[in-house]
Order: structure tokens, then sequence, then C-alpha cells
């Protein structure tokens, strides 16, 4: 009969399959938290970009409704004394409160950090220890 006991060098081992086992597992975990990280980051964007874009709407709306009812509340107190004058230096005010906050928002999307930075953080930590 043949014998099918162990022989020296045809040992395949249960320790190779469980650290293989146990790599893969570690890589799985690793790839699960990270993308756990990603769809959070992803979500707190989606809100803070809605929040962003109602709370615009708003302030349009609101300064909207606001320079118009001043402009007419003005042009209607110099009615008599210069409404060309009055219309022309709410006309520079705007446009200058207009090129302000152009410049503001200019500034605010040019320093804002990249998308998804703690992602890209912990996924540049794991390249960093997979290289070492």
């Amino acid at each position: 009969m043949f014998d099918s006991g162990n022989r020296p060098g045809t040992e395949d081992g249960p320790g190779m399959f469980h650290s293989v086992k146990a790599l893969g597992a570690a890589l799985a975990s690793a790839l699960h938290t990270r993308v756990e990280l990603f769809v959070t980051e992803l979500e707190e964007e989606r809100e803070r970009l809605k929040q962003t874009l109602i709370f615009t709407l708003i302030l349009v709306f609101g300064a909207s409704m606001g320079f118009i009812l001043l402009t007419i509340f003005l042009v209607a107190l110099f009615w008599e004394k210069g409404w060309i004058g009055a219309i022309g230096g709410l006309a520079f005010v705007y446009l200058g409160v207009a090129a302000f906050a152009a410049v503001k928002l200019s500034n605010s999307v040019l320093k804002r950090p990249g998308l998804f930075p703690a992602t890209l953080a912990e996924l540049g930590k794991d390249r960093d220890r997979l290289k070492n």
C-alpha cells in the first residue's frame, strides 16, 4: 500500500494556507475600512455641498430683494434733487459689493483642501507600509 504519511519535503502544511488566509483577511479588512472612510467622507461632502447651495440661494434671494427695495427707496428719496446720481451711485456700490464677493469666493475655492483628505492620507500610509 501507498503510505500517505508525512514525508520530508512534501509537506504543504496548514501553516502556509493559514498565513495566506490571514494575509487575505487583513487586506480585506484594511480595504473595507478604507472604503467605509471614503463613503463617510463622500456623504459629508454631499451634505456640505447641499447646505452651501441652500444658504447661497437664500443669500442671493434676500440680498437681491434688499438691494432692489433699497434702490427704489433711494431713487424715490432723491427724486427731486438728482435721481440719476442716486442710481449711478447705487450701481457703483453694488458693483463694488459684487467684486468683493467674487474675490472672496475665488479665494475660498482656491484655498479649499482637496476631496477626501483623510482617505487619501490613509491610502498613502498603506502604500508606505507596503513599500517597507
